[in-house]
């Protein structure tokens, strides 16, 4: 079995685990004994000791894409009429799509989206 992952590694005077952590001041990583004060640097191959990759699914984007007018840091406009409700206030945000550079526009009051080409 020759998986990518890291290997296990032993302390050669205890024989117990060795765990990763980081030398702050070389800032380099190491593994180290809890038993003893046994530690080895570690081989930059072994560098990335955990990986999480998050997949997200298109429903994900779009409840991301549906809070956004509870986001406090995006900016707001009282210039616009919402096509459903007439409120005047709504959160945009600006992003690159096939047509160009859009403007979507997120109303504070019913949530209605809808999108404007810059």
């Amino acid at each position: 079995m020759s998986g990518g992952g890291p290997k296990l590694r032993f302390c050669p005077e205890s024989n117990d685990l060795l765990y990763p952590k980081e030398d702050k001041e070389r800032k380099v990583l190491v593994y180290f004994c809890r038993s003893c004060p046994y530690q080895e640097d570690a081989d930059p191959s072994d560098w990335c000791v955990y990986r999480n990759e998050v997949h997200h699914t298109s429903r994900e984007k779009s409840v991301v894409l549906q809070d956004v007018r509870s986001d406090p840091t995006l900016p707001r406009t009282r210039d616009v009429r919402c096509p459903q409700c007439t409120n005047n206030e709504a959160v945009f945000f600006t992003a690159s799509t096939e047509e160009g550079m859009t403007l979507f526009l997120n109303c504070c009051n019913c949530g209605h989206r809808w999108r404007d080409y810059v």
